[in-house]
């Protein structure tokens, strides 16, 4: 064997040593964080004017058991609603946010993940439109949201930056 090849083998085996590394662990409760809210003016199905915002959040789980299994209810999860993703619009009035009652809340069935292989930890970001026809009755408005995983663990709660209801645009989390 020459200089060369042993040289070349030494280097693979060195990359394929170096290149495995442990998986990131973190913890089973979940953990969501905001990410992006679009605001837009915009029509629905029929032609209405409405205001669709747009949030996406990034969500982080030990052991990937987010979701829930379509036409099956899982115990605890009756009493939730057969929902796992609480979403939370709050209105700013006389310098207070108060939290607005909508007719349909925004709490919603996130679909049933289940990662493959040896690392189960899953990271995933969701995305939600909401569309509002009374949007012009609110002054500076936020959002706050939370996450149930399939052992009921519930997530910290996140938060969307407080914005005027009446603009549009991209609003981004900070870069860490």
């Amino acid at each position: 064997m020459n200089i060369k090849t042993l040289i070349f083998l030494i280097g693979i085996v060195a990359g394929g040593i170096l290149s495995c590394q442990p998986p990131k662990v973190y913890p089973v409760i979940p953990s969501i964080e905001f990410k992006e809210m679009k605001m837009l003016n915009g029509k629905d199905t029929l032609g209405n004017d409405v205001k669709r915002v747009i949030l996406t959040m990034s969500v982080i789980d030990g052991d990937g058991n987010i979701g829930l299994p379509d036409g099956d209810t899982l115990p605890g999860f009756d009493t939730l609603g057969n929902k796992n993703l609480f979403i939370d619009l709050w209105n700013k009035k006389d310098g207070v946010f108060e939290k607005v009652d909508l007719l349909a809340p925004n709490y919603y069935k996130t679909k049933y993940l289940a990662p493959e292989g040896q690392d189960k930890s899953l990271t995933a970001d969701f995305e939600v439109t909401m569309d509002y026809y009374f949007f012009k009755d609110y002054d500076t408005i936020k959002y706050t949201f939370y996450i149930y995983d399939r052992d009921l663990n519930r997530s910290n709660t996140g938060e969307t930056p407080a914005v005027p209801a009446d603009t549009t645009g991209i609003f981004k989390a900070p870069e860490n």
